[in-house]
């Protein structure tokens, strides 16, 4: 069926801001704080549902946004760590994403506020994550109504969270979401180079920063950091979402494939002629809408399990 024009305007926008506001700076040889500015001085374009409501609590470790659909009870809880490359993304800059969360799964989603690279390696972001689970474990929440949710590196955090979390004998929460997910830190699978040039959101020079930053002393390869090495056997059912035109598309159908092979429930859908994190631009493009209503169907499936 031929794309509404209006929708091929709009999404031909969107490839051409990114290209120029996102993917060009990328790959300047500027620090990573400054990179990490210019990602929060676009979070205003963004906004937050008015039918969302938002309060700001510790959690664990660190602070976190609280976001609950507005004058609706639900004992459904998503814990949401965001993307950006472990050196970016704040409270600010997903926001808006967990508004969209909130109110579709009809959940309270916590954006945890963890602690970034440079400044602080691994294990710094996996103990605040961990910290803000045990939290709402402490808070009787049931575990069952638990949904991890990771967009980009936040992928790789949850990811590392569920894996400790089993390993230790925790309570496994009920299920997994995991939006371009950025798993492979070794940066060497055949997607970094065929889509280089398609993408029009990411570079590889940010990730290999990134990485670099996040990673510390730890190898790449280790599955502590990059944890679609690490055994999934035991882990909750999983949702993968990403778009064809991502460098990190192989980072998403990798993922698929471990996991469906240690025996985990997992469901990838890859949306054609869509980049990284697609799902934040959900006011210009429908691809973005319907995948949201999609991790809301995932999410209200594992409730009434």
């Amino acid at each position: 069926m031929p794309m509404n024009p209006i929708q091929y305007v709009a999404e031909k926008a969107v490839r051409a801001t990114l290209r120029s506001t996102f993917k060009t700076p990328g790959k300047l040889p500027i620090p990573l704080s400054w990179l990490a500015a210019t990602m929060n001085a676009g979070a205003p374009l963004f906004k937050v549902r008015h039918d969302a409501r938002v309060e700001y609590l510790e959690l664990g470790t660190c602070m976190c946004a609280m976001v609950r659909p507005a004058n609706a009870h639900t004992d459904q809880v998503l814990l949401h760590m965001h993307g950006g490359a472990f050196f970016a993304g704040s409270l600010e800059t997903h926001l808006p994403l967990a508004s969209e969360l909130a109110v579709r799964c009809n959940a309270r989603v916590f954006l945890v506020d963890y602690r970034l690279a440079p400044q602080h390696p691994y294990p710094a972001a996996l103990e605040d994550g961990l910290a803000a689970y045990q939290a709402l474990l402490d808070l009787d929440v049931d575990p069952a109504q638990i949904t991890l949710v990771g967009d980009s590196a936040g992928g790789a955090h949850i990811l590392a969270m569920a894996v400790f979390a089993r390993n230790e004998g925790m309570p496994l929460p009920g299920g997994m979401v995991m939006i371009s997910p950025f798993v492979d830190m070794t940066l060497t699978a055949e997607s970094i180079q065929s889509k280089a040039k398609i993408d029009p959101m990411l570079s590889v020079v940010p990730l290999q920063r990134g990485v670099q930053a996040y990673c510390g002393e730890e190898l790449a390869s280790d599955p502590k950091v990059s944890p679609v090495f690490a055994d999934l056997d035991g882990l909750p059912p999983m949702l993968i979402q990403c778009g064809s035109d991502e460098i990190l598309l192989d980072d998403a159908l990798l993922l698929e494939r471990v996991a469906r092979e240690a025996g985990v429930q997992v469901e990838c859908t890859v949306y054609p002629g869509m980049w990284h994190n697609f799902q934040m631009f959900n006011a210009f493009v429908e691809k973005a809408d319907r995948a949201l209503w999609a991790i809301a169907d995932f999410v209200r499936r594992g409730e009434s399990q």
